[in-house]
């Protein structure tokens, strides 16, 4: 017998996840998630490191701008936000260029004279297909959508859009910028295989000069975590060893410990392969299916550098994009960005390092130790470039996905590495189950009474937004089916204040 029930169940505690939960917690309904105890950041000695970094998608029409208006967090976010003088760079081979509203244009035509029109006139197309996707990402619809109605309502305006993405992109394809755009898209939404899109919304952010958080994902997730606990939700660490059906149904789940969990039905940010074998014999055939058309393309890579203040170039940005190599696959040293943080009372700061580490699909972990470590020592070599005497200011270098100390350089003293490290990198997913403008993986529904997908699986080429909109759109999945109100996200909202 259970020791406990609630209406929900949250499987993970990812952005996508804790999105969901909240969400759904501040409507009524009995919320516990269950996470993986993954950190936002780690300690190392005084240091306080990120495990990744974070661009955080503003604007009217996001999905931030939307999910932080119904949890009433919009001040409390913006309080978060660094507004530097220079919000972002551009390094590339003969190309160095501040970003910003502002700045882009008297940049790209110092640097690039009278060609700058072109790439001007194209990053503005580009920005008018990011704006067609608002409707999308921000509608009372989930996206992707689910029923039959409101599939076909999405679908309409989805194809429009993929329609003028693919003329847009198709014009400027052979022109020099595009490289450039396709590896800006990458590095932001840390996907390698953006469609024309999400690669407009990408370099429309891009433009705009992206936003930098003050403390990473880690002030995000304290955020999400305090309005869910207000709400009455509750966060456990724990892992599920088996999924109880009982009439077709999810009745309940059973954790490592022994305790049994009642729960009226789960939202899970897991792939569909870890829930077909929680489910056993009782896994339907859909699961399956959605496992097959999943893909690991890559994994999300992050170096830590703690240097003193000294060593960083003179007016370099909270975030910079490098591509080393336009003509190359927008992963591992070929495009990855640098975000640096503020500096601490002793005057050193951290540069976080984040790239793609591609991946044949084959989730091979003995393969991984060796291909991260050639890895580290390209972008090691990449940095230099971007940084030239980073290395004479350096205090140590760590990458929490890495079972290697710290390296440190001589008559620095040695740090302690935390037993929960190393962390295992997030796959990057592609896959053809659910396109809808050629920007979705997988779909919400499983096949499996009461059991509702979210996490980076759903919307992977999206980046951060992705997960906002898949934890917004999963929640409203949940609350159907627990027979809430359509417009429950909209007013009505318990702990409103």
């Amino acid at each position: 017998m259970p020791s406990n029930s609630y209406d929900l169940v949250v499987l993970g505690d990812d952005l996508a996840a804790l999105v969901c939960a909240t969400l759904c917690a501040r409507r009524g309904m009995r919320t516990l998630v269950l996470g993986d105890d993954r950190p936002a950041r780690y300690t190392l000695g005084p240091h306080k490191l990120p495990v990744e970094p974070l661009i955080w998608p503003s604007g009217a029409g996001t999905a931030s701008e939307r999910v932080l208006k119904e949890l009433h967090a919009e001040l409390a976010v913006r309080r978060k936000l660094r507004e530097p003088k220079i919000p972002g760079q551009l390094v590339a081979p003969d190309l160095r260029v501040d970003l910003g509203a502002d700045r882009v244009a008297s940049e790209l035509l110092r640097e690039l004279g009278p060609v700058s029109e072109g790439w001007l006139e194209g990053w503005t197309r580009g920005g008018e297909i990011a704006r067609s996707l608002d409707v999308l990402l921000a509608s009372e619809h989930a996206f992707p959508g689910v029923g039959f109605f409101e599939r076909r309502e999405v679908a309409k305006l989805a194809d429009s859009t993929a329609e003028s993405a693919g003329a847009w992109w198709k014009s400027v394809e052979g022109q020099p910028a595009a490289p450039i755009w396709r590896a800006l898209a990458a590095i932001a939404l840390r996907h390698p295989a953006a469609p024309p899109a999400a690669v407009a919304r990408a370099i429309d952010q891009w433009r705009a000069g992206p936003i930098a958080v003050r403390g990473d994902g880690d002030a995000l997730r304290e955020l999400l975590l305090e309005k869910l606990s207000t709400a009455g939700g509750e966060v456990r660490a724990g892992k599920v060893t088996e999924l109880g059906v009982s009439w077709g149904k999810l009745s309940s789940l059973t954790l490592a410990s022994g305790d049994d969990i009642g729960c009226g039905q789960i939202v899970a940010s897991r792939s569909p392969r870890e829930l077909a074998e929680l489910l056993g014999k009782k896994a339907p055939k859909r699961l399956g299916e959605l496992a097959d058309g999943l893909a690991v393309v890559g994994y999300r890579y992050t170096l830590n550098i703690v240097i003193d203040e000294a060593g960083l170039p003179e007016h370099m940005a909270p975030t910079v994009a490098v591509i080393a190599g336009p003509d190359k696959d927008p992963v591992g040293d070929a495009a990855f960005s640098i975000h640096v943080g503020e500096p601490d009372d002793t005057g050193r700061v951290v540069a976080t390092i984040a790239t793609v580490l591609p991946s044949d699909g084959a989730m091979d972990p003995d393969r991984q130790p060796a291909q991260m470590t050639a890895l580290r020592a390209r972008l090691w070599n990449r940095l230099a470039e971007v940084m030239p005497f980073f290395e004479r200011h350096l205090v140590l270098a760590h990458s929490p996905f890495e079972a290697t100390p710290p390296h440190v350089p001589g008559g620095r003293g040695s740090y302690d590495v935390p037993r929960n490290l190393p962390l295992a990198m997030v796959p990057v997913w592609g896959g053809a189950i659910a396109q809808t403008a050629d920007l979705g993986a997988l779909t919400y529904t499983t096949g499996v009474k009461n059991l509702t997908l979210t996490g980076d699986q759903v919307l992977p080429a999206l980046g951060v937004e992705g997960a906002l909109a898949s934890g917004w759109s999963a929640a409203k999945v949940a609350c159907a089916i627990a027979g809430k109100k359509k417009d429950y996200l909209r007013d009505e909202v318990v702990g409103a204040a």
